[in-house]
């Protein structure tokens, strides 16, 4: 089975306390795709998923409330078009309440290639 994997952060080193928005994903398929986060700096990120009907950041909706993901640690969160809706691009923000001075985080979408499962 054909697995699909689209990086949304990767290798991305955040150093202060803003929102910082990831690349925009695709989400082709009416089908359940996972979003695995993996964090590696020395501080919590909280993360939301969020979605749009065009391939940018503006306008864009919350397909997911917010979430932490625990330092040094790794996370994923299946979203499933009868749960979350469906919106054909997706992206996720991190943002730190401390500003973290060592390690990266990791952002993958997860999908099987359609008509394979």
């Amino acid at each position: 089975m054909p697995v699909s994997y689209q990086h949304l952060f990767l290798g991305y080193e955040i150093r202060d306390t803003q929102t910082h928005e990831s690349g925009v994903g695709e989400w082709p398929h009416l089908q359940a795709v996972t979003v695995y986060i993996e964090n590696g700096h020395n501080q919590d990120l909280t993360i939301t998923i969020r979605g749009n009907k065009e391939k940018t950041t503006m306008g864009s909706v919350e397909l997911v409330s917010a979430f932490t993901v625990s330092a040094g640690t790794a996370v994923s969160y299946t979203l499933a078009p009868e749960t979350t809706g469906w919106l054909p691009y997706i992206y996720v923000t991190a943002k730190a309440a401390t500003a973290p001075t060592t390690g990266e985080i990791n952002v993958t979408i997860i999908t099987i290639e359609e008509g394979t499962a």
